[in-house]
């Protein structure tokens, strides 16, 4: 079984129309959906954006259906010329770039201490179908320059809204997690309007997921 976690139903509809025996579920309070790809079993839960979403959500797929992997796919926003826009990239390791203990210990923005770690390291190992990337999450959606700061000096060049907080739960439950990221937008540069980038990029998203898929 292969576990699934996507924030919004519009990132995955496109793969959604590929899964075979597609069947509607729940999961705690959200939307789920059970099938098969690649001729694997799956359930793939709508989590909602945001990062205790997408950490309960995960933790129950975990609970309920012990997969053998999470993957995680969405949209996300570069912070750096080390993304590109429309591209399709594998998240190495990712952090919370707005978990912020340094006023009280002299540990950096995005330290858990109970893991020891700014940078939390994902299942990458011979997935060579796609380059690989970090990123940084939090609960906003921001193009501040102070934010942008924070992550690129975390070594980060992408940021979203979830994907630090599940890699903290897959950590702490020892299951493996495959993350990738569909660029939409790139700070800096002129990227044209978001929600036709957005459809765009989730359109591309059944390929690539099929490939790495295949090479588990």
């Amino acid at each position: 079984m292969l576990g699934f976690v996507i924030a919004l139903e519009k990132e995955a509809k496109f793969f959604l129309s590929t899964v075979e025996n597609l069947e509607e579920t729940t999961i705690l309070d959200k939307k789920a959906y059970l099938g098969k790809v690649c001729g694997k079993d799956v359930v793939i839960a709508i989590s909602g954006i945001g990062k205790v979403n997408s950490a309960f959500t995960t933790q129950a797929v975990i609970d309920k259906y012990s997969p053998s992997f999470i993957i995680n796919f969405g949209t996300a926003g570069g912070t750096n010329d080390n993304a590109q826009l429309f591209k399709y990239y594998l998240v190495e390791k990712c952090c919370q770039f707005d978990f912020d203990l340094s006023t009280i210990d002299p540990v950096p923005v995005g330290y858990i201490q109970d893991y020891d770690t700014v940078l939390f390291k994902n299942y990458v190992e011979n997935i060579n179908c796609i380059d690989k990337i970090n990123l940084a999450s939090a609960d906003r959606f921001s193009f501040n320059i102070e934010d942008i700061n924070i992550i690129n000096a975390n070594d980060c060049s992408l940021r979203d809204m979830e994907g630090g907080a599940i890699a903290q739960v897959c950590t702490a439950n020892k299951i493996p997690l495959i993350m990738i990221k569909g660029v939409t937008d790139v700070y800096g540069h002129e990227t044209g309007e978001f929600y036709k980038n957005l459809i765009r990029v989730c359109e591309g998203f059944p390929a690539i997921i099929n490939k790495v898929i295949s090479s588990l």
